[in-house]
């Protein structure tokens, strides 16, 4: 399973949370809060998936194992003093996906929650799932094609 299927199979899972007003945008992170200006319009709340820099080790064939770390922005507009609906929105977001599990990769568990404070009106909660998983990009055995088929065909006396 490559980063893109589970990026998509992450964001599928976060789209849900739409249905219910929760979320209103779900994409990929590309610093959207300090580049707003230059971005396509989205509104908020909005969900954006990062990928931190990950661990790969070699297993054999070219298959290798990652430990990876999914960071989550779960951004909030506010234009109040102090606003803890964000705290609200972090905790329905970590219900969602932790523990989840998508493909080769293991389930989807938090290990560290933090804000940052660096956009203006827009609070920006960051927690981060920890996952382990194998990556087949690279396998080099040779795969076959191959249909089993078998006569099944029972007679009654």
């Amino acid at each position: 399973m490559s980063k893109k299927e589970l990026y998509t199979d992450i964001k599928t899972t976060l789209e849900e949370l739409k249905t219910t007003s929760v979320l209103k945008h779900v994409a990929l992170w590309n610093n959207q809060p300090e580049r707003e200006n230059v971005e396509n319009a989205f509104l908020y709340p909005a969900v954006f998936i990062e990928f931190v820099p990950s661990d790969y080790s070699d297993l054999s064939n070219g298959v290798q194992q990652v430990f990876l770390t999914v960071r989550l922005h779960v951004c909030f507009e506010s234009y109040k003093d102090e606003d803890i609906d964000v705290l609200d929105l972090a905790d329905k977001v970590f219900q969602k996906m932790h523990t989840k599990q998508f493909g080769y990769y293991g389930k989807l568990l938090r290990r560290n929650e933090e804000q940052n404070f660096d956009h203006s009106n827009v609070q920006d909660y960051m927690i981060d799932f920890a996952t382990m998983g194998n990556d087949y990009g690279g396998d080099s055995r040779p795969s076959l094609e191959h249909t089993a088929t078998q006569d099944l065909t029972v007679t009654i006396a």
